[in-house]
């Protein structure tokens, strides 16, 4: 939005140029979930607050992969027969519990809370303005069942740039979807990356 001439374009994957509500709501849950742990202390750990972040994990595994992928059990792998749920589950969970200080993740999450491209002057708050301002070519690739970046904000973003190629990367792989988690959606992204 500052510099437009320090770039050619633009491939915008996983990602809104704004935070809307829905969003944020989604980042207090998580924030909830890390400040409930007794050790948290309003930020002053006395210890490491390993219970509030097995709860950040549960609810950003509820976030992070569709409704679909959970349905079909796409988390089973034939190379491991005897995988449980509870074992995938687990290890969602766990991905955040050896995470270093608790405090730079919720600050992390306050961030991402405030992004929106409409707050760069001269825009006065409106990221509809901004998005009308970017004159490079564009290609959006939101993956069509991200559960964070709903398909419906990127769709409404994408009508105010003049030149973008709005393609949804078709995956069930919800938020991971649009950052190559299996072949499909990497040949996908792949291919339309490499024709821009």
């Amino acid at each position: 939005m500052s510099h437009p001439e320090f770039i050619d374009g633009i491939v915008a994957t996983s990602a809104t140029a704004k935070t809307y509500g829905h969003g944020k709501v989604r980042l207090e849950g998580q924030i909830a979930a890390l400040t409930a742990d007794e050790n948290f202390k309003g930020g002053d750990c006395t210890a490491h607050p390993e219970n509030g972040l097995q709860a950040f994990g549960k609810v950003w595994t509820g976030w992070l992969l569709s409704q679909e992928w959970w349905r079909r059990e796409w988390w089973r792998d034939p190379a491991i027969p005897d995988r449980t749920f509870e074992q995938v589950m687990g290890r969602f969970v766990t991905y955040f519990a050896t995470a270093g200080d608790v405090n730079d993740l919720i600050l992390q999450m306050r961030t991402r809370q405030k992004h929106d491209v409409g707050v760069t002057p001269p825009f006065n708050d409106d990221v509809e303005a901004a998005l009308s301002a970017v004159k490079l070519p564009v290609v959006y690739t939101p993956s069509e069942t991200d559960l964070y970046f709903p398909l419906t904000d990127a769709r409404y973003e994408s009508a105010f740039l003049s030149d973008c190629s709005f393609v949804p990367v078709p995956s069930l792989w919800g938020h991971i979807g649009g950052v190559r988690s299996n072949p499909a959606d990497t040949k996908f992204l792949n291919d339309h990356i490499a024709a821009f």
